[in-house]
């Protein structure tokens, strides 16, 4: 009688073991096998793989959509390729923000050159700007921003957040940048 309580305590043991393995690991195991459905992906700032992790976007077509920002609307989705069925299985799962990332460009494939206004210099500063060249304050991306003399990676940020602008001028709203730096981007900002 000993022998199959001692028995019957080893199984109980191992029972008690297994059950425990399966409550502390079980949200781990069960995380992994079950892919939960992005949140909400904001076409204007998400990465590629972000893009990505939304049903039937693929490299090729988080490529495009990154390409073709800033988004306005979730139905000019269709700049990028997608079908008005595609847009709309996709709606609930996006919104559009207000700009478009720095550090995600559309990568150039063999013997194809980057635009050049996504293109940063060499040095890792954002491209000059040419000459006579007007930058829209409402709809361009953070390193055309960067591009403006005496705006940095935060102050093209703010620009950013504090989209809409009515006229040029408003962008001295934003936190830091005051007349001085207005009389520098003046000539090259524009709200059109």
């Amino acid at each position: 009688m000993a022998k199959q309580l001692k028995g019957a305590s080893l199984v109980c043991c191992v029972i008690g073991l297994v059950f425990a393995i399966f409550i502390i690991a079980g949200p781990g195991i069960a995380g992994a096998q079950m892919k939960a459905p992005p949140k909400s992906v904001d076409l204007n700032s998400a990465t590629a793989k972000e893009l990505e992790s939304l049903p039937g976007v693929g490299a090729a077509t988080s490529k495009k959509i990154i390409a073709n920002r800033p988004y306005k609307s979730v139905d000019e989705l269709s700049k990028a390729g997608l079908s008005s069925r595609a847009v709309e299985k996709l709606r609930p799962m996006v919104t559009v923000g207000g700009a478009a990332p720095a550090a995600q460009p559309p990568a150039a494939t063999k013997g194809q050159a980057l635009p050049a206004a996504k293109t940063p210099a060499a040095s890792g500063k954002p491209s000059a700007l040419k000459p006579g060249e007007k930058v829209n304050i409402n709809t361009a991306p953070k390193e055309q921003l960067e591009a403006l003399p005496g705006i940095g990676p935060a102050k093209a940020q703010a620009v950013i957040e504090g989209r809409p602008y009515k006229a040029p001028e408003d962008i001295m709203k934003v936190k830091g940048i005051k007349q001085g730096v207005y009389n520098k981007i003046k000539d090259n900002i524009t709200v059109r």
